[in-house]
């Protein structure tokens, strides 16, 4: 296909006219069904991608960028207005009355684009190219048998067109996963229900339901089932026989009270020269797993482990990612280790990489690491304070390495949640992981970079972070500045710059809205074939290989590992091998946005619920953003909702573009960025996944005070 799409792009970019379906047969010569079948994959191909633009009558052109179009991925934003991000690094805002069909995810054409000042542009979505999923989720309303089908969430409200004979076993109540493809007549699109997920009276359905929707598989195949009950349950003393024995070694785990698949290990010493000896133990899962194997075609297709709100939603089977594979206490486990030999300046003077045995001597979590480190006396912990303290010790070290390399540190709040079982309550709070989850970081990205630096000659899946956009860096510094955040004027945009700006923030509720801000105006990390460096960890080299339990990317590095002296170095299976990793970076890539889209939308579906326990109940908030119709706000314990300008009585208020402010027309009452007000709580829906808060007026609020 790729030759057909090369042949593509050189006739639409000689000629820039419609060309009928025989024109391009005739012009590629192509002839019988299996060329034509490459063509017309390699056209859809196209057209997905917004290289070509398709109009049904006419025929496919080159992209007509310059005739009030543009070609872009759909992000939708939980009051279902949307963002569509295109080629060019331009947002297009979508209303949501003009999304007309488009889902969370779609690649899109947007017409009637036009900007309004500094505001974002405006378009309304003309066509889609391709579904992301074009999944939905529909409540079955039955009376009789009339049979009507409700959005679960009105927000993702589709014109559908279905054939009433699926409705047939359906019963009131039930909950269906409805497909909707790209294609609609007058603005109706096509659907068909591929199956019933469950009633919205069962138990643990809206979790279920998020996960459905984004098409990601809790279950594993039977035959993924049947090749684990074909695997050893411990290890064997043949094969520790070729490996480095660590069992008799202080080894032990850290990680989150209730992790359950245990990725690594540390070892550490102090030598006589005065440096440190650090053993960054990592389970060796690809000593378990074969390319050939159900188990490693299902982990191509998860790519990770998913851990929205209360639950986990593992890359592979419990019986490997919590049993075999997992470096559980007082249970011999087979690792890859990293030793390392490091000196005062957190230089790593000598390293090795070998395949070892250990025996970890406890599984320690952070809250209670933290508080050994801080002076408590836990007797589980006391025989392993040495090690802990000299972790500390190294950990200053690397930290002051990192910062003398210019490393952005943005530590973006992020809610974790506690599960209340007394007072039947769910419990958000901020999720600090302390010096303890601190240490890990820096001993993981010690030895990710160290096994990186060591096989960079190899074909290899990079982590990678590209330089920001200095415009788009500009623009919203900018921003803050109108909302009032004093922040320096900037000669350059450079990690050092940025760096100053975070550290003179501060670590308060307004600094960290400020630091989730200015995140935003950078580009996402990703992973690819191509090495282009870390602009954030200001590495020039850097990529994943200490978490093979819970992501594909770490578990390829440790099978490249493995394969390193077999490998087939032929020019032909290296361009084939770089081809297959460029694919799974892809996909993977893909799946990291649906598992953040599916953690925001599990946590704002938890917190809705919960705050459904608090309406006409007052709260204290910071603006997060402020949009054309709404004031985003936030609580201390970073539960997320937002003011309707429609809601605020007391004035009318409109939204000022320029100072990104929603500004009273008689009061000039001013609402900008980082502002502290206390508002109500005027209504919840898990549902929709909306929290609305009023702002009271002056009387309630005295009575409140």
């Amino acid at each position: 296909m790729d030759e057909i799409i090369s042949l593509l792009n050189n006739l639409f970019s000689k000629d820039t006219r419609y060309h009928s379906e025989n024109e391009i047969k005739k012009a590629l010569k192509i002839k019988g069904e299996t060329q034509e079948k490459i063509l017309f994959e390699a056209l859809n191909k196209l057209t997905e991608d917004g290289i070509i633009f398709k109009e049904n009558k006419q025929g496919y052109r080159i992209f007509p960028t310059q005739s009030g179009f543009a070609f872009g991925q759909l992000q939708i934003n939980r009051s279902g207005t949307g963002f569509v991000h295109t080629n060019d690094e331009h947002t297009i805002l979508i209303e949501n009355c003009d999304l007309n069909g488009a889902l969370n995810g779609d690649n899109v054409i947007v017409t009637n684009i036009f900007s309004k000042r500094k505001d974002y542009y405006h378009g309304e979505i003309y066509k889609i190219t391709k579904r992301n999923t074009g999944n939905l989720i529909y409540e079955v309303i039955r009376n009789d048998d009339n049979v009507t089908l409700v959005p679960y969430n009105y927000l993702e409200n589709v014109n559908i067109d279905i054939n009433k004979n699926e409705f047939k076993d359906l019963i009131d109540g039930d909950l269906v996963l409805v497909n909707i493809g790209c294609e609609s007549n007058y603005g109706i699109y096509k659907g068909n229900i591929i199956k019933t997920i469950g009633h919205n009276d069962d138990p643990n359905i809206d979790i279920k339901l998020i996960f459905e929707k984004y098409n990601i598989p809790v279950e594993f195949s039977n035959k993924v089932k049947q090749e684990i009950k074909n695997m050893s349950k411990e290890v064997t003393e043949e094969e520790i026989k070729d490996r480095t024995d660590l069992r008799d070694e202080i080894s032990f785990t850290i990680d989150c009270d209730n992790t359950k698949d245990k990725d690594d290990s540390l070892i550490i010493k102090k030598l006589d020269n005065g440096n440190y000896l650090l053993k960054v133990n990592i389970a060796h899962v690809s000593h378990y797993i074969k390319e050939d194997s159900e188990i490693f075609k299902e982990a191509l297709n998860r790519t990770t482990s998913h851990y929205p709100g209360l639950t986990c939603i593992p890359m592979l089977p419990r019986e490997l990612s919590n049993g075999i594979c997992s470096l559980n206490p007082n249970v011999d486990r087979l690792t890859r280790t990293v030793e390392m030999e490091i000196d005062s300046n957190g230089n790593v003077l000598h390293y090795d990489i070998y395949n070892s045995v250990i025996n970890s001597k406890i599984a320690m979590s952070y809250s209670k690491v933290n508080r050994v480190l801080n002076g408590e006396y836990i007797e589980e912990y006391n025989k392993f304070k040495p090690e802990l303290e000299l972790l500390k010790e190294l950990n200053i070290i690397l930290e002051s390495k990192k910062q003398k390399r210019n490393y952005i540190n943005f530590d973006v709040a992020e809610p974790t949640i506690l599960q209340n079982k007394l007072e039947n309550k769910l419990e958000f709070k901020e999720n600090n992981l302390g010096v303890a989850g601190q240490i890990i970081e820096n001993c993981m990205l010690l030895a990710n970079e160290t096994v990186y630096n060591h096989f960079a000659w190899h074909i290899l899946a990079y982590r990678v972070h590209e330089k920001p956009n200095e415009e788009k860096v500009r623009e919203v510094i900018n921003i803050l500045r109108q909302s009032g955040i004093k922040i320096p004027k900037l000669k350059n945009i450079d990690s050092k710059s940025l760096k100053s700006i975070i550290e003179n923030l501060g670590n308060d509720d307004i600094s960290k809205i400020v630091k989730e801000y200015l995140l935003k105006s950078m580009k996402k990390a990703r992973y690819d074939t191509l090495n282009v460096g870390h602009f954030a960890l200001q590495y020039n080299t850097y990529g994943h290989f200490t978490s093979p339990i819970r992501r594909i990317i770490d578990l390829i590095t440790h099978m490249t590992i493995d394969n390193i002296e077999t490998f087939d170095y032929s020019e032909e299976a290296v361009k084939n091998y770089e081809k297959f990793l460029q694919k799974v970076c892809e996909r993977t890539n893909k799946i990291e946005k649906t598992a953040k889209i599916i953690e925001d939308e599990v946590m704002d579906m938890l917190m809705a619920k919960e705050m459904e326990k608090h309406i006409g109940e007052q709260f204290e908030v910071y603006i997060t953003d402020i949009s054309k119709n709404s004031i985003l706000v936030r609580t201390s314990n970073l539960i997320r909702g937002k003011i309707k300008l429609e809601n605020m009585s007391d004035d009318k208020y409109y939204f000022d573009y320029d100072k990104k402010a929603v500004i009273g027309k008689k009061s000039k009452n001013k609402y900008q960025i980082g502002n502290k007000l206390i508002v109500l709580v005027k209504d919840a829906s898990k549902e929709t996944r909306t929290i609305n808060f009023e702002i009271p007026d002056q009387k309630v609020l005295k009575k409140i005070l």
